[in-house]
């Protein structure tokens, strides 16, 4: 995973899965009325790869991208979560609403929001002992004696320590709620939402804590110093399958078997926990100003075609052959003429108008957060931006390394609108977001050739003409250009670049260039 961070977007570049990249972009909201950032994307495509307007279209560009806006995860110490004068905490809601619900409250409402609050917890408890265990795992890597015994007590070992407690507070917690929530007064509703949170937990705790687990095993150093935290962890990981399975919930793992179940039951969860942070995007295929200037396109190209009918009627017969000729001609050039203006108006048009809007809706309230606009097209290199191209070519050796590799250039742009005051007024814990976007590189290498070659070298050991196989590799350069307008209305640029190394076969490897 590749990151970078300036004040106001914090990027994450991280390979998805052999054929996809995922662009995560953190965007913390001021309290301006109205707030924007741009995000202008250069991918520089390898002409050996044979891809142009020709054969790949922004429509199979927008079907190679799946895009997200959701809110952050609010940030909630598994202490506070536990903590009963923690008023925001998903946990004490819960309690609350549920106290009402047993003593003969029974409204629609009350149950949707125990079950939103269930959700958002799942979501927090998550979040957390990734990012805990995220860190003890970076910090036991490096955990030896050159490091003062002060300092990793302080870092690691009371951090364990106090997480493993916490991680204990959690389920005492939760076990205690789960009583509470079998009560046969609770709303189908609630019971079955609670059933899917449980299986969630253990799932994540399964998860997580084997990697802990793993990084404690990796050094031996450590795993002396922390033989009690590792037991301690270690009793919560192996509770967890025996937990399911004695709550036959599905996911259970089941060695020498295919374990498809598991998989697949930990995608269903994780998309209907985190479903309570998504927000609602609401597509309109094209704007009406893209549709007039394509009508104009059109229009002009039947004026072109009626023209040259009336021209020739006026001098030959209508049974004539050179009239039929005229009127098939004039036909087929209209149809070209109808699409040159398009692409024209495609690539001089995508500055001011886009070929999609989106409203960013509140999925609960249906309020209107924000609006999405973007559009996609092939450029011709004398318009690509000065920085950009400088930025493109900085990490060349000579300066005829261009015309070792040629490109062609695609520029995808999209413009968010936020309106902070809605959010902040609507949503007390959830406020910043998240702005992701997967892209799909099948289409692209589609006409690669084959990912491993055949090469013939002589042994200079024994003078024999030997065969190696070598790998053959793409590299897609990726440019974006950040740029964020806030309250004071001065927007603040940034650059990033990265190298997508690709074969036949798809993604190799993402490699940052480093643009400053």
């Amino acid at each position: 995973m590749i990151e970078d961070q300036n004040d106001i977007l914090d990027s994450r570049i991280k390979l998805h899965d052999r054929h996809r990249f995922e662009i995560k972009l953190d965007i913390d909201l001021d309290a301006a009325a109205r707030s924007s950032y741009e995000v202008e994307t250069y991918f520089f495509i390898p002409r050996s790869l044979n891809v142009g307007p020709h054969n790949y279209s922004k429509e199979k560009f927008y079907n190679s991208s799946q895009r997200y806006i959701r809110f952050r995860t609010p940030k909630m110490s598994l202490g506070k979560i536990c903590d009963p004068g923690l008023k925001t905490s998903p946990l004490n809601r819960v309690r609350e609403d549920l106290g009402k619900v047993l003593s003969g409250a029974g409204d629609k409402a009350l149950a949707d929001n125990i079950c939103h609050e269930l959700r958002l917890l799942g979501c927090i408890v998550r979040g957390e002992i990734r990012d805990y265990v995220k860190v003890f795992v970076e910090g036991l890597a490096t955990y030896n004696q050159a490091v003062p015994a002060a300092q990793r007590r302080l870092f690691v070992g009371e951090g364990l320590e106090n997480f493993l407690n916490d991680l204990k507070g959690l389920e005492t917690a939760l076990s205690s709620l789960k009583a509470e929530i079998s009560d046969p007064a609770v709303p189908v509703k609630v019971r079955e939402t609670a059933a899917f949170f449980d299986e969630y937990v253990s799932l994540i705790l399964e998860e997580y804590l084997t990697s802990l687990i793993e990084a404690l095993r990796a050094n031996p150093e450590a795993r002396a110093r922390f033989a009690e935290v590792e037991k301690g962890v270690l009793g919560i990981v192996t509770a967890q399958n025996r937990y399911r399975q004695a709550m036959k919930y599905p996911s259970v793992l089941v060695p020498g078997s295919s374990n498809e179940v598991i998989i697949y039951r930990r995608g269903v969860l994780k998309k209907f926990i985190s479903s309570v942070l998504y927000l609602k995007a609401e597509f309109s295929e094209w704007e009406g100003l893209t549709q007039v200037f394509f009508g104009l396109a059109a229009g002009a190209a039947m004026l072109f075609a009626v023209l040259v009918t009336v021209y020739f009627q006026a001098r030959y017969a209508m049974n004539s052959l050179p009239f039929v000729l005229a009127v098939v001609i004039s036909y087929i050039f209209k149809d070209r003429i109808k699409d040159w203006l398009k692409l024209l108006f495609s690539k001089s048009l995508t500055r001011w108008i886009s070929d999609r809007k989106i409203d960013i809706l509140d999925a609960a309230s249906g309020k209107r957060l924000g609006l999405l606009k973007e559009g996609a097209t092939f450029i011709p290199g004398r318009d690509v931006p000065p920085e950009v191209s400088r930025l493109r070519r900085i990490d060349n050796i000579t300066s005829v390394d261009e015309e070792g590799k040629p490109e062609r250039v695609f520029k995808y742009e999209k413009e968010i609108i936020l309106y902070p005051e809605v959010i902040l007024k609507a949503h007390e814990r959830r406020r910043d977001l998240n702005d992701i976007m997967r892209f799909n590189i099948r289409e692209l290498v589609d006409q690669a050739d084959d990912s491993a070659v055949d090469y013939q070298y002589v042994d200079p050991a024994s003078g024999e003409v030997r065969t190696a196989a070598c790998s053959r590799v793409y590299h897609m350069n990726m440019l974006l250009k950040y740029a964020y307008t806030g309250r004071d209305a001065q927007p603040v640029v940034h650059y990033e670049r990265i190298r997508i190394v690709l074969n036949k076969d798809g993604i190799v490897r993402l490699e940052e260039v480093r643009v400053a």
